[in-house]
């Protein structure tokens, strides 16, 4: 029964490095790309456009804001989750 139990939590600990190594990759490999649209769409957001072209722009970018904050929050709570966060103090203005 106990070797048992030691194999569960080898294989529980092995599983949760697994998986913290995959948000972080998939994390990675999300962001990279995702930063570009963002990019991108401020640098046309800047330029001449019509406002048909500045709607779908605006959208777009509306969009990947919001999935980026989805993915930090992921990770943020991959990191809660691995005891791997840090608290830092900061000042909060209103």
């Amino acid at each position: 029964m106990e070797e048992e139990l030691k194999k569960a939590k080898l294989l529980a600990e092995e599983t949760a490095t697994i998986k913290e190594q995959f948000l972080a990759n998939m994390s990675h490999e999300i962001r990279t790309p995702l930063n570009g649209i963002i990019g991108l769409t401020h640098i046309l957001l800047n330029t001449t456009l019509n406002t048909e072209q500045t709607g779908y722009l605006k959208s777009v970018k509306t969009s990947s804001d919001n999935l980026l904050i989805v993915i930090n929050d992921v990770l943020d709570f991959s990191k809660i989750e691995a005891g791997k966060n840090e608290l830092r103090k900061s000042t909060v203005q209103a």
